[in-house]
């Protein structure tokens, strides 16, 4: 367990670490305006060998290891892992950071990119999917959990659009 959380500081240290990503999932709503809480980062990583050792490094410079093991069991993160589609779970010393190959149909960094905008969060640049298309990933969802979000994204949206 992290002794502070700052998902903000996480977030930003990426973008410092010059890493390929797009951020998906609680957070990419949260920052787009969503009123709904998080507890992790959830990122779409570009998978090339060079940005996979960059998120390497950086892993280790946050202490980074994987989430929902038994006690005492710390596996650090693995390039073979980071290099495919699948979930890499990490704990840092600031906070949870999920790694995502892919999200749901399969879609990889270079899928999302149509569909992300650029934020400015401490002056640094960060890719973010957008809302709608955030939206659209969670149309199919089967948990109650992403439907809810669902409904709070759909409605964050009609307000932006009532607002214009």
């Amino acid at each position: 367990m992290p002794q502070k959380t700052d998902l903000t500081g996480l977030l930003v240290d990426l973008v410092d670490e010059g890493i390929d990503f797009i951020l998906v999932g609680g957070m990419a709503a949260v920052i787009q305006g969503v009123p709904a809480a998080t507890f992790d980062l959830d990122i779409v990583h570009g998978r090339s060998e060079e940005n996979v050792l960059r998120i390497l490094a950086f892993l280790d410079r946050v202490d980074a290891y994987a989430r929902g093991r038994p006690e005492g069991q710390r596996l650090r993160p693995d390039g073979v892992a980071l290099s495919g589609p699948g979930h890499q779970l990490m704990m840092t010393d600031r906070g949870a950071l999920d790694l995502l190959g892919a999200i749901e149909r399969g879609l990889k960094y270079e899928d999302l990119l149509p569909d992300s905008i650029t934020i400015f969060l401490r002056g640094r640049p960060v890719r973010v999917v957008g809302l709608e298309a955030l939206l659209d990933l969670k149309r199919d969802a089967t948990h109650p959990k992403d439907r809810e979000k669902a409904l709070l994204i759909r409605e964050t949206l009609r307000r932006k659009l009532d607002r214009k």
